[in-house]
């Protein structure tokens, strides 16, 4: 099998082709403007501004992984060339608004005989197949959350500190993922609320998700893919995707937020004040602890009936998912690489194209071994996950 990594010499794409060269009759080439610093490695030039150069770079491919970002730019672009030359396509895009671009090429897809899918990462990716596995325990379902990061709450003054100034620095360096977190939480995003699409305002409305055992981590709405396909799949009245930097820190964001809304900042701007803001009132990121962290830094809830009563579920990936988001990231786009045979032609988001016992065992396997089970399934009952604030 031939993967092309687009973006390879990225810091995704990097950890792509490291987790696929060690599979046996599979061969990683890294897409690139430039060649990355591993000489041996096998190398293509790829100019995304030019269709051309993409479908020769991929033609002979029998995956492409796009790790390219921003997909709203670059997501399609290398779509159609993939769906043009007849190659199998995988991402880890994780906007709402390419990912639905993205499915409307599911006809030509299909008519290409070419297997797409979009949002293979940890969150999108694991997390809808945690929630497909959460909606399954239930008979009905009134609410269904994917959520990621950890609230770290019962940070005290002395923890704060420190752990203000490390947060103040990466939102100062503006690395991409806190760029794309103020882009998700300063603007209206896509959610499902009474079995209908609408949009509302991140970051407002917070979540805490809890497990029989009193573990527990309060969230906030964001801008994510899950909302917008997992209801195509799963009956619910509401689906949300929920995420956190860390309680404390995400509460001393909103002020700063609304002030991008109102066009006084741009992002830009927002992060060098949020970091501001770190450190000149670490004070602010310190919170009371609840009950102890949950078990992992990702999962998904669902609330609903069973029965005929009222009930919940919170479930977990089955091992760690706390390494590096690089890295984690990689790792499911790999496991669809190597399974891609089992996805149907056209375009799919992660939950329509495998099924996801299936795939979550196909990862336990490569990444857990042991016999870990694929996931934790947690009957929390109807607290599972609940509204706490706006």
């Amino acid at each position: 099998m031939k993967v092309v990594v687009v973006g390879g010499a990225g810091r995704v794409g990097r950890r792509v082709v490291s987790e696929l060269v060690p599979h046996e009759g599979v061969s990683a080439v890294v897409a690139d403007r430039v060649r990355p610093d591993d000489a041996g490695q096998p190398f293509v030039g790829i100019d995304l501004g030019d269709p051309a150069s993409i479908r020769s770079s991929i033609e002979d491919a029998d995956v492409v992984i796009n790790t390219s970002g921003p997909f709203d730019r670059w997501g399609a672009v290398v779509l159609d060339a993939a769906i043009a030359v007849g190659t199998h396509y995988i991402d880890v895009c994780d906007d709402p608004e390419p990912t639905l671009e993205m499915l409307e090429r599911d006809r030509a897809a299909k008519q290409a005989g070419v297997r797409a899918v979009i949002g293979l990462g940890v969150s999108p990716g694991v997390t809808n197949y945690l929630a497909m596995v959460a909606a399954s325990n239930l008979d009905t379902v009134d609410l269904l959350a994917t959520f990621w990061g950890d609230p770290a709450e019962g940070v005290g003054r002395e923890e704060a500190a420190a752990r203000a100034e490390a947060l103040a620095t990466a939102f100062e360096t503006g690395r991409a993922a806190y760029t794309h977190l103020i882009a998700q939480t300063s603007s209206e995003v896509p959610v499902w609320r009474g079995h209908a699409a609408i949009r509302e305002r991140a970051w407002r409305r917070a979540y805490r998700v809890s497990t029989s055992r009193g573990q527990t981590g309060i969230y906030r709405v964001i801008g994510h893919p899950e909302p917008v396909t997992l209801p195509r799949t799963v009956a619910t009245r509401d689906c949300l995707n929920i995420g956190t930097v860390d309680a404390g820190t995400d509460r001393l964001m909103l002020p700063i937020l609304d002030r991008v809304v109102a066009n006084e900042i741009d992002p830009e701007q927002a992060l060098a004040e949020i970091a501001r803001e770190l450190r000149e009132n670490p004070e602010g990121i310190v919170t009371e602890r609840r009950g102890d962290p949950l078990p992992r830094k990702i999962g998904a809830a669902a609330v609903g009936t069973r029965d005929g009563r009222r009930d919940g579920v919170v479930v977990f990936p089955g091992g760690p998912v706390d390494g590096s988001m690089s890295l984690e990231t990689a790792r499911p786009a790999v496991v669809g690489a190597l399974h891609i045979g089992e996805v149907p032609p056209g375009v799919h988001s992660p939950e329509d194209a495998f099924d996801a016992g299936a795939y979550m065992a196909h990862y336990a396997r490569l990444y857990w071994g042991d016999g870990t089970a694929p996931y934790i399934v947690d009957r929390a009952g109807a607290s599972a996950v609940v509204e706490v604030e706006s």
